[in-house]
């Protein structure tokens, strides 16, 4: 696991990076600043545990979020958590 503070759309922002992660999140007050965007709903409510016991739930995406590094862009699927 890697944490940084990245400067992504003109905007610094701190990001968590882990190799096995099965999702992609982001805070939906971020995703706001960064980029105008389009929710969709998850067919089902994804419920995500925290190592300190709590738990979120969520059932929007945003789907082919542009996420621009170094010359490339790389599309993601990026389901919105408020933590």
């Amino acid at each position: 696991m890697v944490s940084s503070t990245l400067l992504v759309y003109h905007l610094f922002t701190r990001v968590l990076f882990e190799a096995g992660g099965t999702h992609t999140f982001i805070n939906p007050t971020t995703a706001k600043k960064i980029l105008a965007y389009k929710l969709d709903e998850i067919n089902v409510q994804l419920c995500v545990a925290t190592p300190v016991g709590l738990i979120y739930q969520t059932e929007a995406v945003v789907r082919n979020f542009p996420i621009p590094i170094h010359d490339r862009v790389f599309p993601a699927d990026l389901v919105l958590l408020e933590i």
